[in-house]
């Protein structure tokens, strides 16, 4: 949520919602979308994202990595 709210809260890049724990009238559904649609997360299972879950420092840096373009 943080680094889609910080370029703007862009539309999600993302088509359909693979996550059976992400339901569209969170307010995390758009950051969660975009970050799946770029790549950028794929959530901890192919069907669940753990929104509820904290990040590590490691899966953070990871999101900044490819954020910036890394892969």
């Amino acid at each position: 949520t943080f680094l889609h709210r910080m370029i703007g809260s862009p539309e999600p890049a993302a088509i359909s919602n693979p996550f059976t724990d992400v339901k569209s009238d969170a307010y995390y559904y758009k950051p969660v979308m975009w970050a799946f649609g770029s790549n950028i997360t794929g959530g901890t299972s192919q069907a669940k994202f753990s929104p509820d879950a904290s990040c590590t420092r490691a899966q953070v840096v990871t999101f900044l990595y490819r954020f910036i373009g890394g892969r």
